[in-house]
Order: C-alpha cells, then sequence, then structure tokens
C-alpha cells in the first residue's frame, strides 16, 4: 500500500490511487456485511425451526389430550419469539374445532399468549392488530368483546374482517347482529371470509336477521346478499325465494333467486319466467326446471328449445336430458317431433355430451 502515500505523482493519479482504494475497502467492508447477514439470517431461521417444531409437537399434544393441555411441559419463549408462538397457535386453531380446539385454549392459558395478544391490540400497527385480533377471538376472551367490536367499522379490510369474526366467536348472538347489516355494506370484505363467519354462527342463528336483511334492502343489495342464502335453514330460504320470485320484478334479484330454489315449494310464475325479456333469467329458469324435475315442466321446457338464445336453448335442451322419467327412448322420440331444426340439433348435442346418441 506505499504507492498510495508516494508523493511523486501528480493530484491526478493520486486521486485515481485513492478512489481504487477506496472501492476496495467498500468491496471487502459490504462483502463482510453481506456475509454476517446472510449467516445471522440462516441462523435466525434454523432457531426458529427449532422453535416451532418444539411447539408444534406440544400443540398436537394438547389436541389429543386435555390432560397433556394442562400439564405438559411447555418450551421456553424469548421476548423475540412471542409472536411466531401466536401466529403457530392460531394456525393450529384454525384448522381445528370441538374438544382440540377447547384443549389448545387450556393450553394457551398457562402461556403469555391472553396477556400478548392484549398488549398488542393497543399498538397502532395494523399487522400487530390483526395478529392480537385473532388470537383473542380463538381464545373467546370476551372481555375484549367491545374492543373488537369497535374494529368491525375499521378502514383497514384484514383487520375489520377479523374483527369480524373474532367478535362472532367470542358471543355469536351479538356478533350476528352487529356483522349480519354489515354485510352488505362492507362489500371490501371477502366473500369467502364471510361465508365462513355465518357458517361459524350456523344456520338458526342467521336465518331471521339474514332473512330481515334481504327483505328490507335496495334490488341491488338483495342480489348480493342472496349470494349467502344458501347457508340459512332449508325452510327459511324456500320462504324468502318463494316470496322474492312471487314479488320482485328485478332480473338481478329474480336471477339470483332462481339459483336458489330448490323445488319443494314450487316456483312461482315459472312459466311468465321462462318468457322473460332478458335471457339470463330465462336461462336460469331453464336450469331451474331441469332440477326440480316435474312432468307438467316439459312442454316449458321444449318451448325455450327455439329461444332466440343459443344459451338458453342449450340450457332447455341441457335440463331436458336431465330429466329423471324421461329414458332414451323418449328422448330420441322428443327430438324426432322437433319442427325446428335448431331444436331437434341441440337435443342431439346433448343427448352426445350425455352419452346418450
Amino acid at each position: 500500500m506505499e504507492w498510495l502515500f508516494r508523493t511523486d505523482f501528480d493530484s491526478t493519479t493520486t486521486i485515481a490511487l485513492w478512489s481504487i482504494a477506496g472501492v476496495l475497502v467498500t468491496t471487502v467492508v459490504l462483502f463482510v456485511y453481506t456475509m454476517g447477514l446472510r449467516f445471522a439470517t440462516v441462523a435466525g431461521d434454523r432457531r426458529r425451526s427449532r422453535f416451532l417444531a418444539a411447539w408444534r409437537d406440544v400443540f398436537a399434544a394438547a389436541m389429543l389430550s386435555r390432560r397433556a393441555a394442562e400439564n405438559i411441559e411447555l418450551p421456553t419463549v424469548s421476548r423475540d419469539e412471542r409472536v411466531n408462538l401466536l401466529e403457530e397457535w392460531n394456525r393450529a386453531c384454525s384448522i381445528v374445532d370441538g374438544d382440540a380446539a377447547e384443549n389448545l385454549m387450556i393450553l394457551a392459558r398457562r402461556t403469555e399468549i391472553p396477556a400478548l395478544a392484549t398488549t398488542m391490540l393497543k399498538k397502532r400497527r395494523v399487522s400487530s392488530k390483526i395478529l392480537a385480533t385473532q388470537t383473542l377471538g380463538h381464545l373467546r376472551d370476551s372481555k375484549v368483546r367491545q374492543r373488537i367490536h369497535a374494529l368491525v367499522e375499521h378502514e383497514n379490510t384484514a383487520l375489520s374482517i377479523t374483527a369480524a369474526l373474532a367478535l362472532v366467536a367470542i358471543d355469536a348472538d351479538f356478533g350476528i347482529t352487529v356483522v349480519v347489516p354489515m354485510i352488505e355494506r362492507r362489500r371490501d370484505w371477502p366473500k369467502n371470509r364471510v361465508s365462513v363467519l355465518l357458517r361459524m354462527a350456523g344456520s338458526e342463528r342467521i336465518s331471521e336477521p339474514l332473512y330481515r336483511a334481504i327483505r328490507s334492502a335496495e334490488d341491488d343489495a338483495k342480489t348480493y346478499l342472496l349470494e349467502f342464502a344458501w347457508l340459512i335453514e332449508a325452510q327459511v330460504l324456500d320462504a324468502l325465494v318463494t316470496d322474492l320470485l312471487r314479488e320482485n320484478k328485478d332480473p338481478g334479484v329474480i336471477n339470483a333467486s332462481l339459483k336458489l330454489v330448490s323445488g319443494f315449494s314450487g316456483v312461482p310464475r315459472i312459466a311468465s319466467l321462462t318468457q322473460h325479456p332478458v335471457s339470463f333469467v330465462r336461462m336460469q329458469a331453464a336450469k331451474v326446471l331441469g332440477r326440480i324435475g316435474q312432468q307438467e315442466h316439459l312442454s316449458l321446457l321444449e318451448s325455450m328449445l327455439d329461444d332466440r338464445e343459443w344459451w338458453v336453448r342449450y340450457r332447455a335442451a341441457q335440463s331436458i336430458t336431465s330429466l329423471p322419467f324421461l329414458g332414451p327412448n323418449e328422448l330420441r322420440r322428443l327430438r324426432d317431433r322437433q319442427e325446428d331444426r335448431y331444436a331437434a340439433d341441440m337435443l342431439q348435442q346433448t343427448f352426445a355430451e350425455a352419452g346418450l346418441a
């Protein structure tokens, strides 16, 4: 390195040499830092893996035995491993129910999990609030019910739906009265999470509030809420669908209601719906007639085989093919008596799809 300190170089050469030296030193420092960071990351991952493996064994034993949940020796938890413990405990809770879930709650109360979740709920960071809310919901901690209730209105979608799920887990009767009126307004909530929430509360508990919410909503909101109506009790659903088909004139509501028809209570004005001016309503009516499978509906389906819309004709032909009271020979005779060539071709296509050609 003596060349750096020679004085017989001109100023430009000296600056260049010092620049090269600086680059070399910086490169070495960055390399050492990167390698150190890599080693630290690998070591941290290994510690985390060992930590999680130990706790997973504990969780598995607790799920299988209440006695183990009450007495099994617990691994130590350092300060920087607490969040990992909460995440893993919540993951375990999300895949079990019944006695196994109760055992995990017993185990959690022997640890710092409840206190840590309560503390994290006070933090400003949204991710901390989400983890805390999920944990307190799995713990069914009624002491924090009002604080969880307040978070249901939060503008952050993930926190809001997590709070809604936790509220129902803590107090299903109270939670449903809060959450069901919000479903249409909070369309940012993922539909699959809303379905999980409603299933968790149970059909008996959600039937009446969801029925009232649908009946009192505007047509656009009715259409949206009907996507969850299949979760309510069968007799309530039949009554709701019957009323909507009898009274409502909005094509979206009619279409959504037809999707829910079971056939046990009949289908109001089904004949007029097969001639509805909106094609997707006619198509859905054809699909319904295929599901309910009554002899008197065959003539309606036949009349739809010459509909101006290809999809309506196709669904009508599919429904005819699926009717349980029509055997292969009867279906072929029905095809042969069609005067409209396109109707006969459509039936032939659906016969081939069903292996009847």
